[in-house]
């Protein structure tokens, strides 16, 4: 686990850093502009919610970019997916660990609260308390991330592509139709919003097993 740690983070660590730069960056930009304007009627998103955008990049990054170095050196098929996975849970869990004190530190600490937009409020994660925020969040991204991970590992694969284009159609078409939308609308609901923590997490990690599976499928058949 620590060798696929290192190494993935050195082949994304400029990427990692450029990103937390633009963080930095946006956050003094705007305590400039708050201390020069009057902000109070704008809202603006957790600078804990930005550091999300890691994920995505790492899951389609690493299964273009990681796999050919680590199977060239010698690693099985195996051997890359599971470092691969265990790779995003630490960073999943990582991520979900900040956004959940960050949020605590704004409404506690910082007491900046009211013109924040903050993802874990938004969908009512915080009615779970502190670990029910991290393990909807947790279970949420590596959700996520599978995703984004088997529709990159199957881009050579005839049944990716159609499997890329249906995922891309399906929220469109879905939401276009009347009778299909209610449908779209209970799915995501369910997913993101869930009254039940038991339920949420459950859910997403059953689409994460199904995800996961999928994409060891798209692993062991890969050429390139």
């Amino acid at each position: 686990m620590t060798v696929h740690l290192k190494a993935t983070y050195r082949q994304l660590k400029m990427y990692i850093w450029f990103v937390l730069m633009i963080i930095v960056l946006g956050i003094i930009a705007e305590l400039i502009v708050t201390y020069f304007t009057d902000t109070s009627e704008i809202s603006s998103l957790s600078e804990g919610n930005m550091i999300i955008i890691l994920l995505p990049l790492m899951a389609i990054a690493l299964p273009l970019s990681y796999y050919k170095r680590i199977v060239h050196l010698g690693a099985s098929r195996q051997q890359y997916f599971k470092g691969l996975h265990t790779v995003f849970a630490v960073w999943a869990a990582a991520v979900a660990l900040i956004n959940s004190i960050w949020n605590v530190l704004q409404m506690q600490v910082f007491h900046n609260y009211d013109n924040t937009v903050d993802l874990i409020n938004a969908f009512h994660r915080n009615d779970f308390g502190f670990a029910g925020s991290f393990l909807y969040q947790t279970a949420f991204y590596l959700m996520v991330m599978a995703l984004l991970s088997m529709l990159i590992s199957g881009y050579s694969n005839p049944v990716g592509w159609l499997l890329s284009a249906l995922i891309i159609t399906a929220i469109p078409i879905g939401t276009a139709i009347p009778s299909l939308r209610i449908h779209v609308a209970s799915f995501f609901k369910t997913l993101l919003i869930n009254d039940s923590l038991l339920l949420g997490v459950g859910f997403n990690f059953l689409l994460y097993t199904v995800f996961v599976a999928s994409g060891w499928l798209f692993t062991r058949r890969r050429v390139h």
